[in-house]
């Protein structure tokens, strides 16, 4: 259990890292300092938050991946009724 939460925060603090660079690429033309406190104050939520439900999301993703098999689930191809 330990090893899949350790898993699922550093995946999240990953995805959390990139969506901060994006959000400083985005907000990059906010002018003066209160700008730059904007900026900086919602990439390190956006990591937070990635990292705080990293696990979380794993988590179901996996449930997903295991349980739809076994539930019969399948996608319809092209072409198919």
């Amino acid at each position: 259990m330990s090893y899949f939460l350790t898993v699922g925060i550093f995946a999240g603090l990953a995805v959390g890292l990139l969506h901060s660079f994006q959000i400083l690429r985005h907000h990059r033309h906010l002018p003066g300092k209160a700008g730059m406190a904007f900026i900086i104050y919602r990439a390190i939520w956006a990591v937070l938050l990635w990292t705080l439900f990293g696990a979380y999301l794993l988590f179901f993703w996996l449930l997903g991946l295991v349980l739809r098999p076994l539930a019969g689930w399948r996608t319809k191809r092209a072409g198919e009724r």
